[in-house]
């Protein structure tokens, strides 16, 4: 390698590895480019922004060696001749095959800590990891106000903004983007801009969530391994918040499996329209029970299955299903200390626009399998293998 060559992995906010593992995998990828490549100079840059790359796509070690290798084993394949990332220029060329996207797919899956961590339910709980009050009194979602949930269905003022505040940089301000008031203001408008009849709730915890509809965990379902994006619809009702669409994409085909609208448990307060995109329910529509062995099999969701989708830890718990092998784009994507929204993540991924109006379960889903694509530069119109 030389005396004089001194090799430095860039420093990064989360390291997957320890610093000596991460000198020896730059040292290994030096060692292999300049086979290649006679230019000192350019093996050091592309050494150490291609191990660079390699470390911000990976979240434990054992990804972050997976990757490595990977990497390593381009260089010898290519020659060298990879593109500013690392990666084979030539798509085609990269032949790319089912068994490695497995591999590759199974170093982003969450583990277990990081899901806890984002409010994922991970087991059956004998004793409940969150606590609520044993009381009939919830907090409104909307409007804030403490209610008794056994009157939910009696009519009151729940006045309430539709989007969450924002700072406004220019005035310096928290506004509500849905109206333009100021949070600092007191005026009728300040407290909402929409008057609804109801309050609406939503249970956290394990146990209150189980009283509605009892959780499946997915150990007993038995099938072989696949991969599926998925994303859920949600209203609010007398039972809480409740799935009432559920769209289910295949990774490999990007072809929609499931699509249906369900019929929620209990009586409907607000089907959140301009978020859902669900103006009405037909009374033929499946609920939850009937529809669920429809999804829930040896051919859809079993114990094998890898999910894909963005804050999939909402979708599961209206779903009530308990499953650990997801990927999560929210997570995999922080926005600072914040989780990133599915609408800028598509399109600063993606270069795509979605959720332009009412948001829809299929464009939503469609859009994290395609962040995943992009990140394991999959191309998006590869639909055989």
């Amino acid at each position: 390698m030389g005396g004089s060559t001194v090799l430095r992995p860039v420093d990064i906010k989360v390291q997957p590895a320890p610093y000596q593992d991460r000198v020896k995998v730059i040292q290994k990828i030096f060692t292999q480019l300049k086979r290649f490549h006679s230019n000192n100079h350019n093996v050091v840059r592309a050494s150490t922004v291609w191990e660079h790359e390699v470390a911000k796509s990976s979240l434990s070690k054992q990804s972050y060696l997976f990757n490595a290798s990977v990497l390593i084993r381009d260089i010898i394949k290519f020659k060298g001749n990879l593109d500013k990332t690392g990666k084979p220029k030539d798509m085609s060329a990269a032949l790319i095959k089912k068994p490695e996207v497995l591999l590759q797919l199974r170093t982003l899956l969450v583990d277990e800590e990081t899901l806890v961590r984002n409010d994922y339910i991970v087991k059956m709980y004998d004793t409940d990891p969150i606590t609520e009050a044993d009381s009939n009194y919830v907090e409104c979602c909307r409007c804030g106000t403490k209610f008794d949930v056994t009157k939910i269905l009696e009519p009151t003022v729940c006045q309430y903004h539709i989007q969450r505040k924002v700072y406004n940089r220019e005035n310096k301000m928290r506004e509500f983007p849905c109206c333009g008031a100021a949070l600092e203001s007191y005026s009728d408008m300040s407290a909402g801009c929409v008057k609804a009849k109801h309050h609406v709730f939503k249970w956290e915890n394990f146990t209150k969530l189980s009283s509605v509809l009892p959780f499946k965990i997915l150990t007993d379902i038995d099938g072989q391994e696949n991969v599926l994006a998925l994303d859920c619809e949600m209203a609010f009702t007398s039972k809480g918040y409740e799935m009432i669409r559920l769209t289910i994409v295949d990774f490999w085909t990007s072809k929609i499996v499931y699509d249906k609208v369900i019929k929620p448990l209990g009586e409907v307060i607000d089907l959140n329209s301009k978020f859902s995109g669900i103006h009405h329910i037909e009374d033929t529509a499946p609920t939850i029970h009937e529809a669920e062995k429809d999804y829930i099999n040896s051919n859809m969701i079993n114990k094998n299955s890898l999910l894909i989708g963005h804050g999939l830890d909402n979708d599961l718990r209206v779903m009530r299903i308990v499953h650990n092998n997801v990927i999560d784009t929210a997570i995999l994507y922080p926005a600072g200390k914040y989780k990133s929204s599915l609408k800028n993540l598509s399109f600063e991924v993606l270069s795509r626009r979605i959720q332009g109006g009412e948001h829809d379960s299929s464009e939503d889903a469609i859009a994290a399998m395609d962040v995943i694509k992009t990140k394991l530069k999959i191309p998006l119109n590869k639909k055989s293998w």
